[in-house]
């Protein structure tokens, strides 16, 4: 992987002031830009921070990715450098960086799902985010047992959220469901296309829905569909095939198809959101339409060439 060098006063690395987006690339090319750039721009907006221009954010997914190769790509944008202290500078100047790398090891087997010890706490504030600060994923990721690399995560009232590196979703005989976005889940891109492409209805779920479930998988946007074979001790029939047949296996990774990004920076938030699988379902889950449906506000950041 390309190192990326940040000081220790930059407001990501002390405080996780910033966001990220994990972006699966094959052959040079990111699959479903305008979801990951939708999410990003949406979740400066309830940072408060000013959006980097979009010239910058993709020469810096251009510097990192090898042309023509396959892997993994991580974006990241932070309040950048500032003095020590919670509060930001008046005028935040943005760290703006990425990093590729292989794609990660595949399972060979479908997952085991039980719950992991450590409840996913957030903040209303930091709601479907995907923030730097992901210690929690961290601590249960720590707790699987030898051999796991998947467990189910709930939120301190016991209400299932998601795994611990991905969103969740299972059938019952009416369809497919998926829980809200509860504790600190965060509003995956693949999820969104899930949502609108197995017509999933959000559903809170205690443990004991799970009972219901006829097949279940993870999705992230590494492999949109991590197939479920044991949950909470229960073997499921159904873990032969994908649910949808547009997708395609990469590498052992299943992806849904490429989307055609003929303006992946549109130039307001409510385009970019109406313009993409997870902009659409954000302003429904989340308001998006209601608070950021319209333009962001000048800054040194947003208006630069």
């Amino acid at each position: 992987m390309n190192p990326v060098e940040l000081p220790v006063t930059d407001r990501g690395c002390a405080f996780g002031d910033g966001l990220f987006e994990t972006l699966f690339v094959r052959e040079g090319r990111v699959i479903r830009l305008a979801d990951h750039l939708a999410r990003l721009r949406f979740g400066l907006a309830r940072l408060g921070l000013p959006e980097p221009s979009g010239e910058r954010v993709l020469k810096a997914l251009d510097e990192a990715v090898t042309p023509g190769s396959t892997g993994v790509c991580k974006l990241m944008v932070t309040a950048g450098s500032g003095p020590r202290g919670y509060r930001r500078p008046e005028h935040p100047e943005l760290t703006v960086a990425a990093t590729f790398g292989l794609l990660p090891p595949v399972p060979a087997a479908p997952l085991t799902l039980d719950p992991v010890p450590v409840a996913l706490e957030g903040s209303n504030a930091l709601r479907g985010l995907k923030h730097l600060n992901r210690l929690v994923q961290v601590l249960a990721q720590q707790s699987l047992p030898g051999g796991r690399v998947e467990g189910l995560m709930l939120d301190p009232a016991g209400r299932v959220v998601s795994g611990t590196m991905g969103n969740v979703f299972w059938r019952e005989r009416d369809g497919w469901h998926t829980p809200p976005l509860v504790g600190g889940a965060i509003a995956g891109t693949r999820r969104a296309w899930w949502i609108e492409t197995l017509g999933a209805r959000i559903t809170p779920c205690a443990p004991g829905r799970l009972a219901l479930a006829e097949a279940a998988f993870l999705c992230n946007a590494v492999s949109a569909w991590r197939p479920v074979g044991t949950l909470l001790g229960r073997a499921l029939a159904e873990t032969d095939g994908p649910p949808d047949e547009g997708l395609e296996c990469v590498e052992g990774c299943w992806q849904p198809p490429a989307d055609v990004a003929t303006n992946a920076w549109p130039e307001v938030l409510s385009e970019a959101l109406a313009d993409s699988a997870w902009g659409r379902v954000a302003r429904r889950e989340l308001g998006a339409e209601r608070a950021w449906g319209s333009p962001s506000p000048s800054s040194p950041e947003s208006i630069e060439s």
